[in-house]
Parts: structure tokens; C-alpha cells; sequence
């Protein structure tokens, strides 16, 4: 995906083998049936929906990355979450460790809420806010991410006599908002600057269960360096309600100030599983 897995703060560690990465990925891909799956990461537009009351979501996805020049990258990244009430989501994990030349990196944790300001079906839009806040466990511990933006998800097709509200088969998404970066040792200095992305997930004749997906936006709000244009599409497998495959192919530019601004490509799987009933909330 976008240059979550890369990080100027990296921390290094030498030795590791990238095998024990893809090892790692395979312990959590355990299968369990029930509700209703969401979509998220890999995929960097966010839509406008939270997960069910007292449901624990986890997230988590495997990519391998290749530019010109560079050898190629592995990356794991998992993300946890749960709805607390009917309107309020709480996000947190780990954006990533890779694996490159011989190398780990270690990336930030990131914390984000996520409130459900109007939840609607068909041409009348649903609209969400998230804020999120990344804190750097290795490299330069002064440099401060953090981003803020509003979802705004249309949910169209509705098949008639479905009773699941999500049950659609084309859902288009924007996001708009800021991502920005305080610098701790430089008197407290802050940057912002704006961030958005479009996507849509739109059914497929071979199955409404089997999905098409696409999205363009500025760089990942994980990463404040990255800038237009990146772009993600593949292919998503509603397994049951519960569970999510992806199967993901992305493009980004590097950051202004790399000579000749490179295209960057990166290949995912990524897998999505709902546990019901975890925590007391409702």
C-alpha cells in the first residue's frame, strides 16, 4: 500500500529474515464466521460506517514493495478496533514493520476515534470524522504525526428485501481533511497541510460477495511526506459476513526532494475478521 512500511524515524535491526515475516502473517489468519466485515486498510479511503456496538475488528495485511533501484521491501502492519456506542469507533495498532536489505524497520502507533456524524442510505450521503495521532517508537522521537478528516460514503444498489443496510453493491467514498506534523525540537514547530482521497467499491457478475475496488488520493494520512498522486485497485472476497480478503496493487510517487520522484509499486493481501460480542458496549 502507500508508504505506510517506510518511515524516516526507522529503526534498524540487523539479521532478520523476511520469511519470519510472512510466517507472522499466516498466525493471524485464522478464519471465523458472523456479522458484517468492514472496508479499511489495505485500501486508504475510509468510508463513512463503524462496526457494531461491543464487535472487536482486527485488521491486518502483508505487502511487498518495489521501486527502481531499491530491493524489495516486505511489510506486516496490523490494526485492532471497537465501536463503543452506536456512533463512536476506537482504532489502534501498530502501522508497520518491514523488511528490506537485511533490515527491520519499525514504524509508529497510531491511535484514532471515529464518530458517526449521519448514518443514511441511497443518494443522501452517510458522514463520518476521524482524528488520528501517530506516536514514533524509533528514529526521531520529536517528529509528531497526526491527521483529521471527514468521510462522506454514498451506499447504492440496495437489493430489494435485504435486511442488512450494507448489503449494496456500489458504494462510493470521499475523504477530506488535514494531515500535519509537530516537530518537537525545533520550537515546537507544526505543518499541515491538506489531505483527500476518492474511492468505490463496486460489485462484480461473478459474485456480489466477490468485489471491485479502486481509489486515488495524496499520499497515505499515515505518512506526511507523501504527496500526489497514489493510487490503489484490486479485487475484495467477502468470505462470510465476519471475514475479508484483499488482494491489492498500488502505485505512489516519492516524496518532493527524491530525485526524479520515482513510481513506487507495492502488492498486498490483506484479511479482515470480526469478533462478536467481545466487549460489554452497546
Amino acid at each position: 500500500m502507500m508508504p505506510v512500511s517506510v518511515s524516516p524515524r526507522a529503526k534498524t535491526v540487523e539479521g532478520a529474515r523476511s520469511i519470519s515475516i510472512v510466517q507472522a502473517f499466516v498466525l493471524l489468519i485464522v478464519v471465523f464466521d458472523g456479522q458484517q466485515a468492514l472496508a479499511v486498510r489495505p485500501f486508504v479511503t475510509d468510508d463513512a460506517r463503524i462496526t457494531y456496538p461491543g464487535q472487536l475488528e482486527t485488521e491486518s495485511w502483508i505487502e511487498l514493495g518495489t521501486a527502481r533501484g531499491q530491493k524489495p521491501e516486505w511489510g506486516l502492519h496490523v490494526l485492532t478496533g471497537t465501536t463503543v456506542s452506536d456512533r463512536l469507533e476506537i482504532i489502534a495498532g501498530w502501522t508497520g514493520v518491514s523488511y528490506q536489505d537485511r533490515r527491520i524497520h519499525l514504524d509508529d502507533l497510531v491511535v484514532q476515534p471515529k464518530y458517526l456524524l449521519y448514518r443514511s442510505f441511497g443518494a443522501i450521503p452517510s458522514v463520518s470524522a476521524a482524528v488520528g495521532v501517530l506516536a514514533p517508537i524509533s528514529g526521531n522521537r520529536q517528529l509528531w504525526n497526526s491527521y483529521a478528516m471527514v468521510h462522506v460514503s454514498w451506499f447504492l444498489d440496495m437489493p430489494e428485501g435485504s435486511t442488512d443496510p450494507y448489503d449494496n453493491g456500489l458504494a462510493i467514498h470521499i475523504n477530506l481533511g488535514t494531515k500535519s506534523q509537530y516537530h518537537a525540537g525545533l520550537s515546537g514547530r507544526y505543518t499541515t497541510k491538506p489531505y483527500w482521497g476518492v474511492g468505490f467499491e463496486v460489485k462484480t457478475p461473478i459474485s456480489r460477495d466477490f468485489r471491485f475496488l479502486g481509489e486515488v488520493f495524496n499520499a497515505d494520512p499515515f505518512h506526511f511526506e507523501g504527496e500526489f498522486p497514489a493510487f490503489q485497485t484490486g479485487f475484495r472476497w467477502y468470505k462470510s459476513p465476519n471475514v475479508q480478503w484483499d488482494v491489492v496493487y498500488g502505485g505512489f510517487r516519492s516524496p518532493p526532494g527524491e530525485e526524479d520522484r520515482p513510481w513506487n509499486h507495492t502488492f498486498q493481501i490483506g484479511l479482515r475478521v470480526l469478533f462478536d460480542d467481545v466487549f460489554p458496549f452497546r
